[in-house]
Order: structure tokens, then C-alpha cells, then sequence
């Protein structure tokens, strides 16, 4: 685990909005474990939005993993397809494949927004789907966001889709359990 370098490519679901980074879950994990995590995460980009910055904010690290963590901003684009979402992710999982850095497909957690809800459930599946194919680990978010018996925990989001400082803490221990368990195969 010690001297890995992961970068986290994502949106505001990543960067830690509306805290910034220090609150996120990239923070978390960077501050309890060796592994390098770069923050990597623009509030409001879509999955086309993170292949366009592949280069400069991914390949300019030459990371051994990238974690990506997108489609939510996609979700309220009605303008943007889910086929769409799913291709510009799957760009971005050969363009590191092709870069000998190993992806994580990272599933955005459900939104407490309606309007959002369906198109983020598809997209969660569809995301999944993609990992399998390519045979790539997945860290679920969803995870962070229910309590044992399944019930969503309103409490750790801030207006419905952007976590609040407990919800972050939460994020960040999913993904402190998952790079554990990664890296002990």
C-alpha cells in the first residue's frame, strides 16, 4: 500500500464541495493511510468534462491507480444521455489502461433529489456493468450513505445531493476500507 500513487478524478463529489478539499473523502483517506491521493475533482464537471482533463490531471501524475467518480452533474443535464455518460467513462478507463495505470470505477451515491434519482440509479448500473466488463474493482459511495438496515442517511447530505462534513467522513471511510482491502490481495 505504502508509496502508491492514486489520483481521484472527479467533480464536486470529489473535490468536497462546498468545503474544499481538506473536508473530502480524498482528504480522509490521504490523511490515515501511506498511499499518495491526488484531489483531482471539479465542481460541476460532467463524465466528458473529466476525459477532457485527462491528460493534464492525470497522466501528468502518472498515478499507479485513478479512481474516477462522475455521472452525477450528467444526471441533472437532461441533454445528456446515460449512453453518453457510459462512452466517456469508458474513453477514460482505456486512456489509463493504455497508460498502465490501473482504473477504479467509483459509484456515485443516490441523490435525496427526485428529479435526479432514476437517471443516477441507471447510471450506478450501467457504471457497475462497464467495471465487470473490463474486470475492474468498484468503490461504491452508496455505501457511505445507508445505515445497516438499508435506510438512506438523510443526515449526512447537505441539500439533498452534495454530502455535509459527516457525510465526507463517511465517504472516506468506504474508500480507507476499500484501498485496504485492495491492497491486501
Amino acid at each position: 500500500m505504502e508509496g502508491k500513487k492514486i489520483v481521484c478524478l472527479g467533480d464536486s463529489l470529489t473535490y468536497g464541495y462546498p468545503y474544499g478539499p481538506d473536508v473530502s473523502w480524498v482528504y480522509y483517506v490521504n490523511s490515515r493511510c501511506p498511499l499518495k491521493l491526488i484531489n483531482a475533482g471539479i465542481n460541476g464537471n460532467t463524465m466528458e468534462d473529466l476525459e477532457r482533463r485527462y491528460q493534464a490531471d492525470v497522466q501528468s501524475h502518472s498515478p499507479n491507480f485513478l479512481v474516477i467518480l462522475g455521472g452525477t452533474n450528467d444526471a441533472y443535464r437532461f441533454e445528456i444521455s446515460c449512453a453518453e455518460t457510459i462512452y466517456h467513462l469508458e474513453q477514460i478507463i482505456r486512456k489509463a489502461q493504455n497508460d498502465k495505470i490501473s482504473p477504479v470505477v467509483a459509484l456515485p451515491m443516490n441523490s435525496l433529489d427526485e428529479y435526479s434519482t432514476g437517471k443516477i440509479e441507471r447510471l450506478r448500473r450501467e457504471e457497475r456493468e462497464l467495471a465487470e466488463r473490463y474486470d475492474l474493482p468498484c468503490l461504491d459511495f452508496d455505501k457511505a450513505f445507508t445505515d445497516p438496515e438499508g435506510k438512506v442517511r438523510e443526515d449526512f447530505y447537505m441539500d439533498g445531493v452534495h454530502p455535509n462534513i459527516a457525510g465526507y467522513e463517511s465517504m472516506g471511510r468506504v474508500a480507507l476500507e476499500f484501498f485496504q482491502g485492495l491492497f491486501q490481495r
